[in-house]
């Protein structure tokens, strides 16, 4: 949680995927905890940064890569994906 001192881990990228499907399974099934909510969104944040990728996907990886803290970069992608979803949920945009 914010103020408490960090850890710092190095996992590949296949324990993290695994760490984060893990955590995933932990908070569908188990009672809120906003601390595994929070390493959940930062290992998805840091599993991003790493993998990279091409057009949307890569233009929120190198804001994941550019991000200082996971609000840094969600602020970041709710900028950038925000006007992309509010297009894709527009009146005009849906099937009759």
């Amino acid at each position: 949680m914010p103020g408490d001192p960090p850890v710092e881990l190095r996992l590949s990228l296949d324990e993290a995927d695994a760490l984060h499907a893990a955590l995933e399974e932990l908070l569908e099934g188990g009672p809120e905890d906003p601390r595994l909510e929070r390493s959940h969104r930062v290992l998805s944040w840091r599993i991003l940064a790493a993998k990279g990728g091409t057009g949307l996907t890569g233009r929120i990886a190198q804001l994941a890569r550019e991000a200082q803290t996971l609000e840094e970069y969600e602020a970041a992608r709710e900028r950038t994906l925000g006007p992309i979803l509010d297009g894709l949920e527009s009146a005009e945009n849906r099937d009759p």
